[in-house]
């Protein structure tokens, strides 16, 4: 009897453990250009993916990781944070989502994608609409040292997942200072660009990472960044379990 039940248990935790590794999704490619739909990445459907270290998430989603330093080049974050954010976010995996409806890499809602002119359900556009959110929370804090003020802009949910968030995305950060990071799918390194700051001299924001102007498509970005939408609870903010109350930015 005490076998059986061992075995039963063992198959609830392999399903279980299953179940969650089918919701881990990188790109076929890190091409920032391409048109991948999500739902084509995830057969499974949305769901919570594997999370674990910034670095084994990295190794996880090699594609993916390359196209968040990629755009976060583009639009001027700094690249570390981004993969940490998105680390938290979603785990980087294409198939991420939760019960409030945000999905993929970036964790966006429709709502705040379309804001900038993007369709969250495109790989591409959920990875720029998501650099395009963090880049204005960050000129809203007045740089990207005050993580709980991130966090309150990016996240926008309760106040316990906005802890949660800055505790997380704190410590993910401090891990890749030391870190090596992808470079871009262009092969560029990573380069941090002042928020504020275009690829090309002269440029504007309706001329990076899509606008009119710009050979990455046709999205034009928003003048103003579209407020935190009531239904941005992302999965990351649940599965923070390194509190690091001693890190938490006074916000």
């Amino acid at each position: 009897m005490h076998a059986l039940v061992v075995l039963c248990l063992a198959l609830v935790v392999s399903t279980s453990s299953t179940a969650q590794n089918a919701y881990t999704s990188d790109a076929n490619s890190c091409d920032l250009g391409q048109k991948t739909k999500l739902a084509d990445l995830c057969p499974s459907g949305f769901g919570l993916p594997e999370y674990g270290s910034t670095q084994d998430i990295i190794n996880r989603n090699p594609n993916n990781a390359g196209m968040i330093v990629q755009a976060a080049n583009e639009y001027g974050v700094n690249p570390r944070l981004a993969l940490a954010v998105s680390a938290h976010e979603g785990a980087m995996s294409a198939c991420a989502g939760s019960f409030s409806g945000v999905r993929g890499p970036m964790q966006l809602t429709q709502g705040t994608a379309r804001g900038y002119g993007m369709n969250r359900d495109g790989l591409s556009d959920n990875i720029r609409g998501g650099m395009a959110t963090l880049r204005d929370a960050i000129r809203s804090c007045g740089g990207d040292d005050n993580i709980r003020c991130l966090a309150d802009r990016y996240n926008g949910s309760t106040e316990h997942q906005r802890r949660n968030w800055t505790n997380d995305v704190t410590r993910r950060v401090a891990g890749l200072q030391t870190a090596s990071i992808p470079q871009g799918c262009n092969g560029n390194p990573a380069a941090c660009l002042g928020p504020g700051d275009f690829p090309t001299p002269g440029s504007s924001p309706s001329q990076v990472a899509g606008g009119p102007g710009s050979s990455a498509g046709g999205a034009q970005l928003a003048a103003i960044a579209p407020p935190p939408a009531a239904t941005d609870i992302v999965v990351g903010s649940q599965m923070a379990t390194y509190p690091l109350s001693s890190l938490v930015t006074p916000g």
